[in-house]
């Protein structure tokens, strides 16, 4: 099983209009440079050599460009160049495209594998890996992970990132026509129209606070509100939630 893959793509520039690289997806390599020296650069679709180029100067020996159809399922090509890798980097994207976000999770969806998301740091302990994953309000935890896992490592994680000439004139470009990207039929796999942007709320019961009180609530840790239930068997945390929703007329039986 391969050690490290990391998937890049190409951006557009939002002022010059010119292809470059992906801050994200290039934070996602320095943090996998950092930890091995043997990291796999892989990319779908349509990348021009100069965009290439600049991954390559973060450090890494070669790119490997799948040359895809328009058109193509991209999930698809990538889930069967990543059945033997063991760790499966991506960047976080902040959605300015529909569904560019949901990479990560539709590729661990399609490997039958985890996925972690807003990763900060990794630090190898034998086999697996000691994550760092941010929480909203600034909380952390550290998750230990055993491969083969998916991880959508934060933009904000706290890397500086290299430009070496040498290594992106050094560096290997590796172009690889793909022509049945789409399924053994060659033909498109269904997909799903969601609206964009589409968020499902919390059940959650009104509550009448004060300016103060939603102060505190704003700024303070959630963990400081509500039960977690950790011991007991499924029918008592069912009837822990039945409870709740009783208290706060959200059922009526």
């Amino acid at each position: 099983m391969n050690d490290i893959t990391v998937l890049v793509a190409g951006r557009q520039h939002p002022v010059s209009g010119r292809p470059v690289r992906s801050r994200a997806d290039a934070v996602a390599a320095a943090l996998a440079l950092s930890v091995s020296d043997q990291v796999r650069l892989l990319s779908a679709g349509n990348m021009p050599d100069a965009v290439a180029r600049d991954y390559l100067a973060l450090g890494a020996s070669h790119i490997e460009l799948l040359e895809c159809a328009a058109g193509a399922d991209l999930t698809a090509t990538l889930a069967a160049q990543l059945q033997d890798v063991a760790w499966v980097l991506t960047g976080t994207r902040q959605g300015t495209e529909p569904g560019e976000d949901v990479l990560p999770y539709a590729l661990a969806a399609a490997l039958h594998r985890p996925v972690i998301s807003d990763v900060l740091s990794i630090r190898p302990e034998g086999k697996a890996w000691i994550v760092t994953q941010a929480l909203p309000k600034g909380a952390r935890r550290q998750l230990r992970v055993h491969p083969p896992a998916v991880l959508a490592v934060s933009a904000a994680a706290p890397l500086t990132l290299r430009h070496s000439m040498a290594c992106a004139v050094a560096g290997q470009v590796l172009r690889q026509p793909v022509t049945n990207a789409n399924g053994p039929d060659g033909a498109p796999a269904p997909r799903e129209l969601v609206q964009a942007h589409k968020r499902r709320l919390p059940l959650e019961a009104r509550r009448q606070q004060s300016g103060h009180a939603r102060m505190l609530g704003a700024i303070e840790s959630p963990s400081t509100s509500g039960t977690v239930l950790k011991a007991g068997d499924a029918r008592n945390k069912a009837q822990a939630v039945l409870d709740y929703l009783r208290a706060h007329s959200l059922v009526h039986f």
